[in-house]
């Protein structure tokens, strides 16, 4: 038993990093294509943030699986953000709120070093990752162009918040776990609800290009 625990443990520590890069990447395809119609710039600004936090966590927190997933997912996130930016025209805004990220990253980090201060940096953390996807669902229950939405992003978004709250528990680590309890049913909804969009577009304009992308 103990050892198919550990199995599964590792085996989460590869998938879950692996889908959350594959999110990013997907999104970053689908707006190099069609633009960034309906693509929440907040939602992927956050990412970025919660990259930095995740990444600084690991390092703070002894958990191998963030360090890993979130190196890369820094820069994918990062360059999701820019192509979204650059599409939407908010590049300065973009910039200006990527400075303010970083610097609340490198304070929240700096009170994880102090161990009794290690609170304020998991609290972050969580809250961040809690909240990261509720902008993009606020533009998605709205009528709205979604074009620029990549299905497969939010397909492996569900999965992936999935995944981590399964290895959070194994390792024993509330904070790793604690929000996909939200981020789970919100990557949800973003999913639904651009396959319905897709689906509804392609049915009143007699479109024919696939609906998963």
């Amino acid at each position: 038993m103990i050892i198919a625990t550990s199995n599964v443990t590792h085996a989460l520590a590869i998938t879950a990093p692996t889908l959350s890069i594959l999110q990013a990447l997907a999104q970053a395809a689908r707006i190099r294509k069609t633009g960034a119609n309906g693509v929440s710039l907040a939602t992927w600004l956050l990412s970025v943030f919660v990259a930095q936090i995740w990444f600084f966590y690991g390092f703070v927190f002894h958990v191998t699986a963030e360090i890993v997933a979130n190196f890369p997912s820094i820069l994918v996130t990062t360059a999701v953000a820019f192509l979204a930016a650059k599409s939407q025209h908010k590049l300065a805004r973009s910039v200006m709120g990527y400075v303010a990220i970083t610097g609340v990253t490198i304070v929240a980090t700096v009170f994880g070093t102090f161990h009794e201060f290690r609170w304020v940096m998991a609290t972050v953390a969580v809250a961040s990752s809690v909240i990261i996807y509720l902008p993009q669902v606020a533009l998605v229950i709205r009528p709205k162009d979604l074009t620029g939405v990549s299905v497969v992003s939010w397909c492996f978004a569900s999965i992936t918040s999935l995944a981590w709250c399964v290895y959070g528990i194994l390792i024993h680590q509330p904070a790793v776990a604690l929000p996909s309890v939200v981020m789970f049913p919100c990557a949800l909804t973003v999913f639904i609800q651009v396959v319905r969009h897709r689906l509804r577009n392609d049915s009143e304009l007699g479109l024919q290009a696939p609906i998963v992308e």
